[in-house]
């Protein structure tokens, strides 16, 4: 259950920034990721996707913050909601 809403939030919150570009790519992850949540037997490898996707928005964003300085109060929040989808999926894994 718990594996399920993590699956169907994340995606959501995909689905949101998809609004901000046209990347379609990451409106058919978000619809793997719902369908993941009805299926258990996809949901582990879902999970990884997940950590995987979002590891590489936090170190994008980690080499930004070290070229850049400190971004502005949206993007930092940002920074820190992508290491906390991480470290919920490495605990869902567990």
């Amino acid at each position: 259950m718990v594996r399920s809403l993590y699956l169907f939030f994340t995606a959501l919150a995909l689905i949101y920034v998809t609004k901000f570009d046209s990347y379609g790519l990451y409106l058919f992850i978000a619809i793997v990721w719902i369908i993941a949540g009805f299926i258990e037997k996809i949901q582990r490898p879902a999970i990884w996707s997940i950590i995987i996707f979002m590891s590489g928005f936090a170190a994008t964003r980690l080499v930004n913050i070290a070229m850049n300085g400190l971004p502005s109060s949206f993007y930092l929040a940002m920074f820190i909601s992508e290491l906390i989808v991480i470290l919920i999926g490495i605990k869902l894994i567990k």
